[in-house]
């Protein structure tokens, strides 16, 4: 969830299953509660919103995020994990889907021919926006990227948060150059777990630069203030979405109301905030079209920049 947003669920904040179990047993049991109001909710979540975590891990978490959702809107929940968007496609078609969360990428690609209505995006810092950064060491005198051509770099793993982001827009300033890809532009391409092994790839002399959020090079800096001193951005790219919650789009519109007001509140009460700092997430926020456009954009450039390439 916004895929939407993980680089991975640390253990000292993944404590324990017995916790979401038992919770998700409490749940249900409210849920469950007669009520002439009542129906069921189909919650759907793209295995791409959560990196490094185990399936079964997984599956209890939705649930009981689902449930929780269920709870405020006076109705029952089922939640499914998808693995591709062909089957949130199907499920969107044949009415067997009402909500789904989705990495942006994901979305951009269903909204042209899935019957999908935005209406939440993730907050994972202050703001719902994610910036990304090209750093490199100050010392290194770099300041463009043609002058980084044969150098080394740094990327988070393809399991990590906002992977796609970080390849599309680093793909797109190799592009800009003439290369075809990372690969040939740059000597090597260092994998690394997370964001914040990236950072310390470049402090540590061991790569010459690193893609990585302006969250995760600030959370860095903040423990370790030297970096903030001995590295800087040479590029960077704002305004894009960590993840986005959407309904089907035909949703009674009664239903949609409670479900985006259970949505937009999860992070009021302590089980909510629990869930939260599990995804690594502040909350989720209502969704505005201006949310979308760098993202969006993004996306756009980097079809051009390939045709481009195609066309050489």
């Amino acid at each position: 969830m916004g895929k939407f947003g993980l680089d991975i669920f640390q253990s000292s904040t993944w404590k324990s299953l017995t916790f979401l179990t038992a919770l998700l047993s409490l749940l249900c049991g409210d849920a469950q509660a007669e009520d002439p109001g009542r129906f069921n909710l189909k919650i759907g979540f793209s295995s791409r919103a959560f990196v490094n975590v185990p399936r079964e891990d997984i599956r209890i978490a939705v649930q009981v995020l689902s449930q929780k959702v269920a709870k405020k809107t006076v109705g029952s929940a089922e939640a499914r994990i998808y693995d591709t968007t062909a089957e949130i496609e199907k499920d969107l078609k044949a009415k067997n889907l009402d909500v789904v969360a989705l990495t942006p990428d994901e979305f951009i690609q269903l909204k042209a021919h899935a019957p999908l209505e935005p209406v939440m995006v993730t907050v994972a810092g202050k703001s719902h926006e994610v910036e990304l950064f090209l750093l490199t060491r100050r010392e290194s005198g770099l300041k463009s990227i043609a002058e980084l051509k044969g150098r080394s770099i740094a990327l988070p793993s393809e399991s990590s948060q906002f992977s796609s982001m970080y390849r599309i827009w680093l793909e797109n300033l190799v592009m800009k150059e003439g290369a075809g890809s990372p690969a040939g532009f740059f000597s090597s391409l260092k994998e690394t777990r997370n964001a914040s092994q990236s950072v310390m790839s470049v402090f540590f002399h061991k790569t010459d630069v690193c893609v990585v959020t302006s969250q995760s090079f600030e959370v860095a800096s903040e423990l370790n203030p030297q970096i903030a001193r001995e590295l800087i951005a040479i590029a960077r790219v704002s305004r894009l979405t960590g993840g986005v919650i959407a309904f089907r789009r035909d949703l009674p519109e009664e239903r949609k109301q409670k479900v985006r007001q259970a949505l937009e509140t999860l992070h009021e009460d302590q089980e909510g905030r629990q869930m939260f700092v599990l995804f690594q997430l502040n909350r989720l926020a209502l969704f505005r079209p201006e949310y979308l456009k760098g993202t969006e954009a993004l996306y756009e450039e980097h079809r051009s920049l390939k045709a481009r390439m195609v066309k050489r």
